[in-house]
């Protein structure tokens, strides 16, 4: 059993999270629920692998090593059911980073880059700080506020002169985790209409039981995919700077590695790359756990916030651990809220930059107790704004 309720001790360590509280928000003292890192420590299999390579005394410029590569193909075939071959693996510092060079490796400016809103906020930046046109497909809400894709609308979009998708699955931060047969709708659409599918995967170990991630590797020929992918959301690792791009198609690869190499765009760092292969060679039994215990946070917000605030709703949590709250019953704007929530003394995401003002988001990995003391403020701080 692993320990997820002893709280990492990241304030005063230069964590985004936790130390920039006071001059991001003006409130040192808040509880962070915003950025998408963990407060619990990582895998005690993958923090011994660091401060081993570290006892070494040497960090030196460092390549992708055949067992590297493997343990990342073994984590993709164990726990995705994908068989891919190392060779297709491209090492890179971070998802977001990656899109950025994928979209201005492959598209020009003034091309079409889609994406499905509400969602996580850098992909429209990089697109448009690349030049890129962003198009957007619209998930629909439905029953029980559950999301939806609209495929009417996206096979409409497509045609318009979009030369590149972003799949964000599953979904931040609606939380779906899209099925079997959603994923291959969209993979046929991008072949369709001739459209590079790029399928950001960040959190594809991250899912609640009864939930089942289908990859996009699985749904599509290989020359018109890249899926991304990281151990950073599942192992708590971001900081280390290692993710890796799949790229089936030979073309395909050999175009944006090049591409990279003549603008000296390194892969992840020695230590980035170490805590990578410890975590999929050895990250199974702790990823699960975490899993179930996420589904315990995901739970205790549930029941708290329907016996409390019932005018709040909850979007049912699939995958990630960031958790969607619907507040457009209660008549407050996201921005409003969160900045009565930050002077309360808990910072959470406002839906606005998402492209939703109706919601906020909350981060629910961390130590239990740090969530239940979350959640007191929260319900004391929309009970006082709502007269209740």
């Amino acid at each position: 059993m692993y320990d997820f309720d002893t709280p990492a001790p990241r304030a005063g360590s230069g964590a985004i999270k936790w130390d920039l509280r006071e001059s991001a928000f003006g409130n040192k003292d808040a509880l962070p629920f915003w950025v998408a890192d963990s407060d619990y420590m990582s895998p005690p299999e993958v923090t011994a692998a660091v401060a081993d390579a570290a006892a070494r005394c040497v960090f030196g410029y460092t390549a992708p090593t055949k067992a590297y590569r493997e343990a990342v193909a073994g984590w993709v075939r164990a726990r995705h059911g994908w068989e891919i071959d190392p060779d297709w693996i491209v090492p890179s510092t971070g998802i977001v980073s990656e899109l950025s060079n994928i979209i201005r490796c492959f598209t020009k400016k003034g091309d079409g880059v889609l994406i499905q809103t509400p969602v996580y906020d850098p992909f429209s930046a990089v697109a448009e700080s690349a030049g890129r046109r962003v198009v957007k497909n619209r998930l629909i809400r439905g029953e029980g506020l559950r999301y939806s894709m609209n495929f009417e609308d996206l096979d409409h979009k497509l045609s318009d002169g979009v030369k590149l998708m972003i799949l964000c699955s599953p979904h931040n931060p609606v939380g779906r985790v899209w099925r079997e047969e959603e994923v291959r709708a969209v993979a046929h659409l991008c072949r369709k209409h001739g459209v590079l599918l790029v399928s950001d995967e960040i959190h594809w170990d991250i899912v609640m039981p009864g939930n089942a991630h289908f990859t996009a590797g699985l749904a599509e020929t290989p020359d018109d995919l890249i899926v991304l992918t990281a151990p950073s959301k599942t192992f708590n690792i971001a900081g280390l700077k290692c993710s890796n791009d799949i790229i089936p198609d030979e073309k395909l690869r050999e175009r944006l590695t090049r591409w990279k190499e003549k603008r000296h765009i390194d892969g992840p760092n020695s230590l980035g790359a170490v805590a990578c292969e410890a975590a999929y060679t050895h990250g199974a039994a702790w990823c699960s756990e975490q899993n179930d215990y996420l589904a315990g946070n995901a739970a205790l917000v549930r029941k708290t916030l329907a016996a409390c605030l019932p005018r709040v709703g909850v979007t049912p949590l699939e995958g990630t651990y960031l958790m969607w709250l619907d507040i457009c019953a209660t008549g407050l704007g996201s921005r409003f809220l969160c900045d009565r929530l930050t002077k309360a003394g808990a910072i959470l995401n406002d839906g606005w930059r998402y492209g939703d003002d109706g919601f906020v988001r909350l981060n629910i990995a961390c130590p239990r107790a740090q969530l239940q003391a979350g959640l007191e403020i929260i319900v004391r701080c929309l009970g006082e704004a709502l007269g209740a």
